[in-house]
């Protein structure tokens, strides 16, 4: 029997006990270091969050949206997420080693937060046509 929170300002509240599925993007700065940032959105409750951040390469803004979404996450949970960066889903799942310092501690940070709130993460990869947080870009 799954549960509903009750909500204040009518939002549309996903039962507690229903695996969460979100999507990531990132995108990479110009040659001017502008453009940057990461986006990710919640389908079932239309929650989205966009965030520019100037002088990322596009492997630390995807792991940055990555990182944005799981702190969203309630603790608990089993969370599907998912991301065109093959790159990211391969590093996380272990298929690829990280070489570049600056991502291994961001994929450090991933694993960590992952452990502090005793997240079930599932990450696969999808299209870029078919994710949706990239709309948001």
């Amino acid at each position: 029997m799954e549960s509903e929170k009750q909500s204040e300002s009518n939002q549309k509240v996903v039962p507690v006990s229903k695996t969460i599925k979100m999507f990531f993007d990132g995108a990479g700065c110009r040659p001017n270091g502008e453009g940057s940032g990461f986006a990710w959105i919640c389908p079932d409750s239309n929650e989205k969050l966009v965030q520019r951040v100037p002088g990322l390469t596009n492997n630390q803004a995807e792991y940055k949206g990555f990182l944005a979404a799981l702190e969203h996450v309630p603790a608990d949970r089993a969370v599907e997420i998912f991301s065109d960066s093959q790159l990211i889903c391969s590093q996380f799942s272990g298929h690829y080693r990280v070489r570049d310092e600056a991502l291994q501690e961001l994929l450090s940070e991933v694993r960590a937060l992952i452990a502090s709130k005793s997240l079930r993460v599932t990450l696969n990869w999808v299209p870029r046509s078919r994710n949706l947080a990239g709309k948001l870009l």
